[in-house]
């Protein structure tokens, strides 16, 4: 995740850039603070990838990107979050257009940020299930039927993803043209139940 080439104490950290020929290029360093994230102390250790074996090596820069996707999004929407709150805590407006542009953003960028988690973990794993014990090669199915699993599985949620969002966008069409107070939940309570007296007590 660092993509140091070589162990070092007070390493800078080092944000996007990738390795070419065992040099970090088109990185950003900022000294001192890879060695303060992966040890806690500013004189830490970081490992480098001199230290593994050639045929034990993960993609280092797939990882190192991912990592930092992850990390770059989850900040991000960390940063929303707190910006939603001080506004609503100023009483600002809470749904003008770029606070629900962002807010349509992040649903994505969310799911993205997760996978991105996941590609650090399982590629960054590499080429080990259990580290020094079973190696993916070894642990790898040779069933052929999976192929069929992974198919059925990528036309369900691909047809579920498709549905939800045509039925949110037809929500929002009829939202727009007006049409929402003649429409069930989930829009809200219809104007009866608003008006009962009794609605508080249930």
């Amino acid at each position: 995740m660092e993509l140091a080439e070589s162990s070092s104490t007070r390493a800078p950290l080092i944000i996007g850039g990738v390795l070419i020929d065992g040099e970090v290029r088109f990185g950003i360093e900022i000294p001192w603070l890879g060695s303060l994230a992966a040890t806690n102390s500013l004189d830490g250790v970081v490992p480098g990838l001199d230290e593994i074996p050639d045929g034990d090596r993960p993609n280092a820069n797939l990882v190192h990107l991912a990592f930092q996707t992850m990390v770059g999004i989850g900040t991000g929407l960390a940063m929303f979050a707190v910006l939603f709150f001080v506004r609503r805590r100023r009483g600002r407006e809470m749904f003008g257009r770029w606070t629900m542009r962002a807010a349509v953003v992040a649903g994505p960028a969310a799911v993205v940020a997760l996978e991105a988690g996941w590609i650090t973990t399982e590629v960054g794993r590499q080429p080990w299930i259990v580290y020094r014990v079973l190696r993916v090669t070894d642990a790898a199915s040779t069933s052929t039927g999976l192929w069929w699993l992974f198919l059925a599985m990528l036309v369900l949620y691909t047809s579920m993803t498709v549905i939800g969002a045509r039925v949110l966008l037809s929500m929002a069409r009829r939202w727009r043209a007006g049409d929402a107070l003649d429409l069930p939940t989930p829009y809200g309570p219809s104007e009866s139940e608003t008006d009962s007296p009794a609605r508080g007590l249930t």
